[in-house]
């Protein structure tokens, strides 16, 4: 329970900086670091004595969240509010600022805990000892991580290459994929649960990555993105030749 109410801390903390921020996009910045604070929180309220398996997922999501945190910051500082929440708040009835707590934040910190699923099973578990399958989860996890950023990476330099909107970006992995970041992102949690197979009760784990797979392929992420291009005239090609998310010649 003092978990959770840490969490709702950390979630209204930001809530409070985007009110006098006047941006509720600024909720981006903190979604990785929610992640190592939610991790945080339970190692300070857990019976458990911490060991390896907590440590290595500890390696992992603090890495993630802290390169999330950079990225999202810089290109944020440079966009202003984000047009996502610009068209998600238009048809809002009442106060903006209570609607966008609780629309906004509160549901951010509740899609958090059902993502960091694998977590939460490994620190409430008493086992600690890393075997072969949280190594091979390990190794699952830095791909991942690495791949997303890589895509990151080729996504900023394209946009700096190509200045004038309206292209599609094909280099690097994002020739292969339309989403690689997003393959990425999946990667790395399927990773971190197979870690967390390693706990007891692990299996309860994959909640996390396949709850983030679906809201990524059917609710937030890939339709958001591609109903904005629908009607662009090189969209049919590009969709044809591209696939959606695995980084893999068609």
């Amino acid at each position: 329970m003092v978990s959770l109410v840490l969490i709702w801390l950390f979630f209204t903390g930001f809530f409070v900086v985007a009110y006098f921020k006047k941006d509720i996009s600024f909720i981006d910045v903190g979604w990785g670091p929610a992640f190592s604070w939610l991790f945080f929180s339970f190692a300070l309220t857990s019976f458990n004595q911490l060991g390896w398996l907590q440590y290595l997922v500890a390696a992992l999501v603090f890495a993630w969240s802290l390169r999330l945190a950079i990225y999202l910051h810089g290109r944020n500082k440079k966009k202003g509010v984000d047009p996502r929440y610009q068209e998600l708040s238009k048809d809002w009835k009442g106060h903006y600022w209570i609607n966008a707590y609780f629309r906004v934040y509160m549901v951010q910190m509740l899609l958090c805990l059902i993502v960091a699923a694998p977590i939460i099973v490994v620190m409430l578990s008493s086992e600690s000892a890393i075997d072969l399958i949280s190594i091979i989860g390990g190794i699952i996890a830095i791909s991942g991580l690495v791949t997303e950023s890589v895509a990151d990476s080729q996504m900023a330099t394209f946009q700096k290459m190509t200045p004038k909107p309206g292209k599609f970006c094909r280099i690097g992995l994002w020739k292969y994929s339309r989403h690689p970041n997003y393959f990425g992102e999946i990667v790395f949690w399927f990773g971190v649960a197979i870690v967390a197979l390693s706990a007891q009760h692990g299996y309860l784990g994959l909640i996390g990555p396949v709850f983030l797979t679906f809201l990524l392929l059917k609710v937030s992420g890939v339709p958001m993105l591609e109903n904005k291009y629908k009607n662009h005239p090189e969209w049919p090609a590009y969709e044809s030749q591209t696939r959606v998310l695995v980084p893999f010649p068609r």
